[in-house]
């Protein structure tokens, strides 16, 4: 039987580990997001920045003509304001007005009050953002319209008389309704491209998150395909060496593991010529059992060392006791009932060999809860204990020890039988029974030796 160690692995989850954020769709959206957000809004910053040149260009142009009117404007009713002739200022006004196109104004006096009542009616409401394009040309927002300011002061003979506001609404130019549409189409363009680009670049990251996720788990065998771009390809490659190196050391270490523990239970068996062999064949028995429930290679490897190093406590119980000839005093066996938790303490401490702790433990509870150390009874009993116990019991009761023959086999088989239920696990006993019987495995009933009718027994 090869006891050689096989690296255990844990059971994948599905979506283990794997947050969105690390699979290479999760990165590519976020990307894409990303650069959607950031073209959209550089292409508006862009467009509005153009929109603020050209409408800077278009209000210099148009302010100074804008400015000449003004200038005609304000001498042409400076002089009937001032000489009392109100209608005949607004009367020129008007005309004016209606030669310059988007254009209204409105005169105020010193004290902000209307100069002209019956002025043609302009917004007096003061421009947002109010700056000058060039000297004299004022350009501000009224609402959503950008507008064009001329402030001219209107003098009488010998003093001012007010300012005359002369306001002409710019058009946005040509081109200025296709900003919002060009960043929308921006902004979609780069996040679809940057989507997959990142898809197909980052493909391989997703495998790599699987790798470390399962290199925690104890699996340093798994491989990520070298896909992506050349910085992920060799990060994946960075990385399978690493994990190469790792699982080498792991094993490595896992295997020297074993093979000390494997040394301490040979001692045991070295001492009493009557054992030697003892854990090597209820290995064979455990892992029989463990086949017939369909164990998976995992549990059964766990099962293997469990059984083989069952009896490791008993390095803790003195030679006197354990090499004595005849039957244990009660005082001998309370001792002896020891080596249970021994080799709990001792498997517990070796790294990687804490799950077989629980078969060392357990090995000798009874189904009805009068066995030791703890006494618990049925399926509170590790099901790998339960399976050791039988076969352990199986092994002496058919060798000689050095205060009994052995015993044939199907008295033997007679007697776990007769324990099920009490001693053993019911349901146990009979597959192992059943195996025995029908020639089975390792030592089973001879062919000449008539087979009792196997019972019937339930799937475990």
């Amino acid at each position: 039987m090869s006891t050689a160690f096989r690296p255990k692995t844990a059971p994948s989850k599905k979506g283990s580990g794997s947050k969105s954020f690390f699979k290479p769709r999760g990165i590519a959206f976020k990307g894409a997001l990303f650069a959607g957000v950031l073209a959209g809004a550089l292409t508006w910053g862009g467009g509005q920045y153009l929109m603020k040149v050209d409408s800077d260009g278009i209000a210099k142009e148009s302010g100074m003509s804008l400015l000449a009117h003004a200038e005609v404007i304000a001498k042409e009713i400076g002089n009937p304001i001032d000489i009392g002739k109100p209608n005949q200022a607004l009367d020129r006004l008007h005309k004016r007005l209606r030669a310059i196109p988007r254009t209204t104004a409105f005169i105020l006096d010193a004290e902000g009050k209307a100069l002209l009542p019956g002025a043609p009616e302009g917004d007096s409401k003061t421009l947002d953002s109010l700056r000058e394009v060039s000297p004299g040309v004022l350009l501000g927002g009224l609402g959503h319209a950008k507008v064009l300011e001329i402030r001219q002061e209107v003098r009488g003979r010998l003093l001012p008389l007010g300012t005359l506001y002369l306001r002409q609404e710019l058009p946005a130019p040509i081109w200025a309704g296709g900003i919002i549409p060009l960043a929308q189409w921006t902004s979609l363009i780069s996040a679809v491209f940057t989507f997959l680009f990142l898809s197909f670049s980052m493909r391989g990251v997703g495998r790599l998150h699987r790798v470390l996720d399962r290199a925690g788990a104890g699996d340093f065998y798994e491989r990520a395909p070298e896909v992506g771009c050349y910085e992920i390809r060799e990060l994946v490659k960075k990385t399978h060496d690493v994990m190469q190196i790792v699982g080498a050391a792991q094993e490595t270490a896992q295997r020297v593991y074993v093979e000390t523990a494997i040394a301490l239970s040979k001692t045991i068996e070295a001492k009493d010529r009557y054992t030697s062999g003892h854990s090597q064949r209820v290995t064979i028995y455990s892992v029989e059992i463990g086949e017939s429930l369909n164990f998976d290679e995992d549990r059964l490897e766990t099962l293997r060392l469990g059984a083989l190093l069952h009896d490791i406590g008993k390095v803790a119980v003195p030679d006197d006791v354990l090499l004595k000839p005849a039957s244990l005093t009660d005082d001998e066996f309370v001792i002896m009932k020891r080596h249970p938790m021994a080799g709990d303490r001792i498997l517990s401490a070796i790294p990687g060999l804490r799950d077989m702790a629980d078969i060392a433990r357990s090995h000798h509870e009874k189904w009805d809860g009068t066995g030791y150390p703890l006494g618990v009874a049925g399926d509170s009993i590790p099901l790998e204990g339960r399976i050791v116990a039988i076969a352990d019991a199986y092994d002496a009761l058919i060798t000689k020890r050095s205060y009994k023959p052995a015993m044939a086999i199907e008295k033997a088989l007679n007697i776990i039988e007769a324990d099920a239920g009490t001693h053993f696990d019911p349901q146990l006993a009979s597959l192992f029974v059943t195996m025995k019987r029908s020639g089975q495995g390792y030592k089973p009933l001879p062919s000449s030796v008539p087979a009792k009718e196997p019972k019937k027994s339930k799937k475990l």
